[in-house]
């Protein structure tokens, strides 16, 4: 099978750029397909990533891109992959304009919020509304904050906003699927849990209005939302081909990022509930580089050297 590439990346993001510079800088012909959907297009920051803490997302990503000009085997597509199959070594993949054979398939198209269906959550994610205490927390330690959620991922992320703030206010939107002793735990420590569906939300000054069903009123400084479960990729991809995924929807892969297909890796947000640019980045970087290695094998194993 002849191949027009070593590797295709379905996203730009963190994950897809970090896959992009391992495969660079190890002279493999790499096309990165990003249709300019990042997750974090909403906010404005970028914390707790050395070095460039604080920068805008946006700026990030062209500077990464910059980073890679140099390194002649990796091009970029603006567009969507439509869909991809295996075949012999190697996969076939549809693009909108052309289609292409390549050895290895990474899949850094990473996650695709699921939010209530609650009026302003969606307007407000990103800027009031935030998923990751690292990324958004301290901005707002100390302030009067809320958090949206219920059930196991709720009591997984409690401990780091009370390490935030000791005025939490917890809003299930609805009857709690906490157990009484959970209950009685949390009112001990002075964390109300409000179980009244919300009504709306709305942005103020001074932060976030949540408007419940009974009518009252609740404002915070800002809202942390627990995921809602099953994480759901932004493609299908992955799913097609028939990569296995855990209970949280999150791809499955070895140490190298291989997912359970031969020749498919995944890396960032779309196979680790560690979800940050800083761990976007690191675990593309990975996938790309057993993408690397596993290529650099096959060809050691079928010519008795490297090729170079």
């Amino acid at each position: 099978m002849k191949f027009d590439m070593d590797a295709l990346i379905v996203g730009g993001g963190p994950a897809g750029l970090g896959a992009a510079l391992s495969l660079g800088r190890m002279r493999r012909k790499v096309l990165v397909c990003d249709d300019s959907r990042p997750r974090n297009a909403p906010s404005h920051h970028v914390n707790n990533l050395p070095a460039l803490d604080g920068i805008h997302p946006a700026e990030w990503r062209k500077q990464a891109r910059a980073d890679l000009a140099k390194y002649s085997t990796v091009q970029f597509y603006e567009g969507t992959v439509i869909k991809a199959e295996k075949r012999q070594d190697g996969f076939f993949v549809q693009l909108k304009d052309r289609s292409l054979n390549v050895r290895k398939l990474i899949l850094t198209d990473g996650i695709a919020d699921r939010m209530p269906p609650v009026p302003g959550i969606k307007e407000l994610w990103g800027v009031s509304i935030f998923h990751c205490a690292y990324c958004h927390g301290y901005e707002v330690a100390g302030t009067a904050l809320g958090v949206l959620g219920d059930g196991e991922m709720l009591l997984h992320g409690l401990p780091m906003f009370n390490a935030l703030s000791r005025d939490l206010v917890v809003f299930t939107n609805g009857p709690t699927q906490l157990k009484q002793e959970n209950l009685d735990h949390l009112r001990s420590i002075n964390i109300l849990v409000e179980q009244v569906p919300l009504k709306q939300v709305v942005k103020t000054e001074q932060g976030v209005q949540l408007h419940l069903e009974d009518g009252r009123v609740l404002l915070r400084k800002a809202l942390f939302m627990v995921p809602l479960l099953p994480f759901q990729t932004k493609s299908s991809l992955g799913e097609e081909l028939g990569c296995e995924k855990n209970e949280w929807g999150l791809f499955k892969v070895n140490p190298k990022g291989m997912t359970s297909v031969a020749g498919v890796y995944a890396g960032g947000d779309n196979m680790t509930m560690a979800q940050s640019v800083l761990q976007a980045a690191a675990s593309g970087s990975m996938a790309g580089a057993g993408a690397v290695h596993e290529m650099a094998m096959e060809d050691f194993m079928a010519t008795g050297r490297s090729e170079g």
